[in-house]
């Protein structure tokens, strides 16, 4: 009987334990931190890479305006500059729950892609998407 109230116990410990790993303060909704994704919500300025997409696939900014991609899922991404954009950029590998910040200086249209998901072309294929700076 004692072991049962035991096993009892620590079963319901460990339930609530897992309950309280749900809660996240952040700001972008879902667990962020050690690489679980937790989803994403797309703002102005913001895309979200989920599954193998970008999302939104086309976002317009102005000049002089950082964008950020945040990895929403637990699979990890690149965003990589086509060979057609006027400007090289590259993340490197971005763990789920990862972000990465460029600015565009210039007015242009951008065309990026995951390098794991996507592949470069006119424009890239696969997991790609287009950002448009207005002067």
């Amino acid at each position: 009987m004692r072991s049962s109230v035991i096993t009892l116990a620590s079963g319901a410990a460990g339930v609530l334990l897992l309950a309280a790993c749900g809660g996240s303060t952040s700001p972008y909704g879902g667990g962020g931190g050690g690489g679980g994704g937790g989803g994403c919500t797309p703002t102005a300025t913001k895309v979200c890479m989920a599954a193998a997409t970008f999302n939104p696939t086309n976002l317009t900014i102005t000049a002089g305006t950082p964008v950020t991609w945040q990895n929403g899922t637990a699979i990890t991404h690149t965003v990589t500059s086509s060979a057609s954009s006027t400007e090289a950029f590259s993340s490197g590998s971005v763990a789920g729950g990862g972000t990465f910040n460029h600015t565009f200086p210039t007015a242009g249209t951008y065309n990026y892609f995951c390098t794991i998901h996507g592949a470069d072309g006119t424009p890239p294929i696969g997991m790609h998407g287009t950002i448009t700076v207005q002067p």
